[in-house]
């Protein structure tokens, strides 16, 4: 059963772009041609979401980050990359080339960007041979503080797009994060006490990314079946927003790696640190979008993971060049 689920669990990370362009198009398809049927999924979406996100926290072992969170550096570039810097590129992305667009479609482009990272960034990093241990710090500390940093940022960077509630917002991140993560390390802790801190990693951990992304699928399925006919009157977003992902999320992780750099950060730290930037939570995003600003502002969370993955796969790939990069050999830095 176990090597079933880790080949499931491979197969929808190898071909989350495809699954995830199939989904939009078939939602897009059932939203536009029966947009009553469509809208009984409303009421499906906050349940998905808490049930996608409960997997997620359950990777989260508190005990284990004591040693990791003392290194305030590699945390304090973190928050500073991805609340600070991530934000405001965003914004001034939009400022240059959004213009005209539709307000609720910019106000979407700028949530994502501001909202953290996602658990598959943990993945991400131990595949590269970097220290998932900080990448785990890293995705814990970045949900804590989006509590305060997403409705400050959407305050002040998207208020002249769309009306904010911060209030709102707060109230729909508690929801989505703490809830979900509170839940999740219960869950863990309750679990690993009754089989053992092994048998859950052994029997229990395989089926945890599976049922995430499942998760994913079905809430990105019902959110676009509801803005099917939105999205579809306005065709040119998708190329707008393709460029605008080509064109930033690169731009961050090699700021990100060139900052580890200049602060002498190795590279184990700095390949979680350029994960952490550009993998951001597309199901947070979404939650916060749909409930907060609907319309068109879905469209950047819903559409992103087609070519996020296909980001990390480049960063993956790289990483012999980018460690490279960061920590040159003794000869190299002769010649």
């Amino acid at each position: 059963m176990i090597k079933h689920t880790q080949k499931l669990s491979n197969f929808l990370s190898r071909w989350t772009p495809i699954l995830v362009f199939i989904i939009i198009i078939l939602a897009l398809f059932f939203g536009y041609f029966f947009p009553d049927k469509a809208s009984v999924l409303e009421k499906m979406i906050l349940p998905f979401m808490i049930l996608m996100l409960i997997p997620m926290m359950m990777s989260i072992v508190i005990r284990e980050l004591g040693s990791v969170a003392r290194d305030k550096k590699i945390i304090l570039l973190a928050v500073l990359i991805n609340f600070v810097i991530s934000p405001l590129a965003a914004f001034l992305w939009a400022k240059l080339f959004f213009g005209g667009l539709d307000p609720k479609f910019t106000a979407g482009w700028i949530l994502k960007l501001t909202v953290p990272c996602s658990a598959m960034m943990v993945a991400w990093t131990g595949m590269a041979k970097g220290k998932t241990e900080t990448a785990l710090v890293i995705q814990v500390v970045s949900f804590i503080l989006a509590i305060f940093f997403v409705p400050f940022w959407m305050t002040v960077l998207a208020s002249s797009y769309v009306t904010i509630d911060a209030y709102f917002i707060i109230q729909k991140i508690l929801l989505i994060i703490v809830l979900p993560m509170a839940i999740g390390i219960s869950l863990r802790e309750i679990i690993t006490k009754r089989i053992g801190a092994k048998n859950f990693r052994e029997e229990i951990k395989p089926f945890l990314p599976p049922l995430s992304t499942l998760g994913m699928y079905i809430v990105i399925f019902s959110v676009i079946s509801l803005e099917a006919r939105t999205i579809i009157a306005n065709p040119k977003l998708i190329g707008i927003l393709v460029i605008s992902i080509a064109v930033v999320y690169p731009l961050l992780f090699f700021l990100s790696i060139l900052i580890a750099k200049k602060t002498k950060i190795k590279y184990e730290n700095a390949i979680a640190l350029g994960y952490s930037v550009t993998a951001k939570n597309h199901g947070i995003t979404l939650a916060v979008a749909f409930s907060a600003f609907g319309g068109l502002s879905v469209l950047p969370a819903a559409f992103t993971p087609i070519l996020q993955i296909l980001i990390m796969l480049a960063i993956y790939h790289s990483a012999k060049r980018i460690k490279k990069f960061i920590e040159p050999s003794f000869l190299d830095k002769l010649t």
